[in-house]
């Protein structure tokens, strides 16, 4: 009888990069704390502004008249140009609403009845001439 003999061949064991854990550190929650602001009632010296998103043409300037906060029916104030097509007036410490209308080159008013201005608040219109 021959003898056999089997061979068994081992795989190697693949070891496994050891990991290491990091440490985490533990942050004690904080405590949130409300702060409770009450929010002031409109003061009369608030900022009160007008704002005009007209195309007024190259050397073209947008003026305002009114009554109150300032303006009068008779002289325009220049508003301040602010970006394109846009015109500012603004007014610190308006005690009262007011009438105004906007004129282009202190010479055309602008179409409509005339607009009522609060005092206090931000205001955006779009004039035609």
């Amino acid at each position: 009888m021959a003898k056999t003999t089997t061979s068994t061949t081992k795989k190697a064991a693949t070891k496994k990069p050891a990991v290491k854990e990091k440490a985490v550190k533990k942050v004690a929650a904080k405590k949130t704390v409300k702060v409770m602001k009450k929010t002031p009632a409109a003061s009369p010296c608030d900022l009160t502004m007008i704002i005009a998103k007209v195309d007024a043409g190259w050397g073209n300037s947008v003026y305002i008249r009114g009554n109150g906060a300032g303006l009068n029916w008779e002289k325009g104030v220049l508003m301040q140009c602010v970006g394109d097509n846009e015109w500012l007036w603004e007014k610190k410490c308006v005690q009262d609403n007011f009438d105004f209308k906007f004129i282009l080159n202190d010479e055309v008013w602008s179409i409509g009845e005339n607009v009522v201005g609060k005092a206090g608040e931000i205001h955006t219109y779009h004039p035609t001439f």
